[in-house]
């Protein structure tokens, strides 16, 4: 399945969307991580909230966990390693691998790859292309997703709003 989120600084919705590549709305992400009291909300276009990410403590490196519905708690960790920028998601066992930096990683479960994310620049901001095989990863994967965006770029400021009706579609082409 492939979702894409568009990360841009227009501020129009106070959200992110994630959805469809057909433009059909799926989801939408809340909040932001510019503070460590701070967390990331993954919700339905009807706010039924599905999961979230938030720093677990304070100081230099930032350990995140993420909570999702009838799920356990899952850690994101960075391996401190001068050669390569790797992550690794607790629980799940998934091995994050690429350029963080480039826009370009991928989740690995042994040798077999589970996700594909792809950052793209257009004139709107920042579009995500994440091409995910299992529906249960759909959570994990967004959120490590905008996360790891997040660490890279200018930190989105979204207020918050109440949620958006399901009669919404965008288009990010």
């Amino acid at each position: 399945m492939r979702y894409l989120m568009e990360l841009s600084q227009k501020q129009e919705y106070g959200q992110i969307p994630v959805a469809f590549d057909n433009g059909e709305l799926k989801f939408i992400i809340q909040g932001n991580l510019d503070n460590p009291n701070h967390t990331l909300y993954l919700k339905t276009t009807l706010g039924t909230e599905i999961g979230r990410l938030y720093s677990d403590r304070n100081g230099i490196i930032a350990s995140f966990t993420i909570d999702v519905v009838n799920h356990s708690l899952v850690k994101v960790k960075r391996f401190n390693s001068k050669i390569a920028n790797l992550f690794y998601v607790t629980r799940l066992n998934y091995l994050v691998t690429g350029s963080i930096k480039k826009g370009s990683y991928k989740f690995l479960s042994g040798v077999k790859q589970v996700a594909t994310v792809k950052t793209k620049v257009n004139k709107t901001g920042v579009v995500l292309t994440c091409d995910i095989s299992r529906p249960e990863d759909v959570p994990f994967i967004l959120l490590c997703a905008t996360l790891f965006t997040q660490w890279h770029t200018t930190p989105l400021k979204l207020p918050t709003f109440p949620p958006i009706g399901g009669n919404i579609s965008i288009k990010l082409n």
